[in-house]
């Protein structure tokens, strides 16, 4: 396998370092990025869906280096696979591992404890379906070469110069090769509300950043791949006098399937019903390529110029960018919205928000 080198800082990031995603938080609204990135402030407890997203990340990347250790041992051929069977089992006791480590860090009233419970479910049901849409014989995790020590291209720390700031650092989550093509990708994984149209990722500066890095790396890379999934788990259907339900919900037709049996009815009396789920997306792949000059042209003219802006904004006082689609989900809503009407902010700080040491 052709060797490549990785840039991994050392120790936390230091002061003046910025990522994609703050430069992207600076740029959506200035008040959010003082919150966040400046004041160090965050919720006291994480909404959800957030959560869901990095317990089903968690799971994946456990899963990849499982599947990196038997490619390297040769036990990953059609005769002898490593099947998903065994990567799952890897993913999910890495999912339950890190939900126990996020409980013991949060505060929470016992009677919220069902809910995180059945967080914790769904995210093991959500994590199981997207694994389902991975072939780990058609892809190949690459390995990377750090002080001679040989290690999987996953959650890849890196670090370059940008102007403006004491470097760009961040983390790509996978370099996977595939074996169809022989094209390596630089890989993301999301767990996202809804999935968005493949258009949308030209618009992506953390991938753009990522080809970047990739570039600084020397690690020769296709483009970026993001693998899309629902961060909700298929429904079940219901049970009803007749049978069960044959209305359309948002499941698969192999849960489906799974509650016919379940009561000892027989799915081939069902079987319309798998065309009628058919068109129910769950996952979705989007490639994209960029020309080094197109990589160039992001990083001259919105990387670096957002860089300086973070790096201006520092003494505070920054704009407020008060849009519906911006606020909706923004986590420091109640914070912001009572400084505007003039209400006790320092309340609000010290009961919904704690403060961390340094936001990367």
């Amino acid at each position: 396998m052709r060797k490549t080198k990785c840039l991994y800082p050392e120790g936390k990031s230091p002061e003046g370092m910025v990522s994609a995603s703050q430069l992207q938080c600076w740029m959506s609204c200035g008040k959010r990025w003082e919150y966040g990135y400046l004041e160090g402030l965050a919720p006291r407890v994480e909404r959800p869906y957030l959560t869901m997203g990095k317990l089903c990340h968690v799971g994946f990347q456990a899963a990849m280096e499982r599947l990196w250790l038997a490619q390297r041992e040769n036990l990953l051929d059609p005769e002898y696979p490593v099947g998903p069977e065994v990567l799952a089992r890897e993913g999910a006791t890495a999912i339950r591992e890190e939900y126990v480590a996020y409980m013991s860090g949060i505060d929470y009233l016992q009677e919220e404890l069902p809910e995180f419970e059945r967080l914790l479910a769904d995210a093991l049901d959500v994590f199981g379906q997207a694994l389902g849409e991975f072939d780990p014989l058609r892809w190949e995790v690459l390995t990377v070469y750090d002080g001679g020590e040989e290690l999987p291209a996953l959650e890849l720390h890196f670090l370059i110069p940008c102007a403006g700031s004491k470097g760009l650092h961040g983390y790509v989550d996978a370099i996977l090769r595939d074996r169809e093509t022989g094209h390596a990708w630089c890989v993301d994984y999301k767990f996202r509300s809804q999935l968005e149209d493949p258009d949308e990722e030209q618009f992506s500066l953390q991938n753009a950043v990522y080809m970047r890095a990739c570039e600084r790396m020397g690690i020769d890379v296709a483009g970026t791949l993001t693998w899309q999934h629902l961060n909700r788990p298929a429904a079940w259907p219901a049970l009803t006098k007749g049978g069960v339900s044959r209305a359309r919900i948002r499941t698969t037709w192999a849960r489906y399937r799974e509650f016919v049996e379940a009561q000892g009815l027989d799915p081939a009396d069902y079987a319309e019903m798998e065309q009628k789920l058919s068109d129910v997306e769950w996952f979705r792949e989007v490639y994209e390529h960029r020309s080094p000059e197109t990589v160039r042209r992001v990083w001259d003219e919105v990387v670096v110029p957002a860089a300086w802006g973070v790096r201006r904004s520092a003494k505070g006082g920054n704009r407020r960018a008060l849009f519906p689609w911006n606020c909706r989900a923004c986590q420091f809503r109640e914070l912001c919205q009572a400084e505007l009407r003039g209400y006790d902010a320092d309340d609000v700080r010290q009961r919904q928000y704690t403060r961390k040491e340094h936001r990367k």
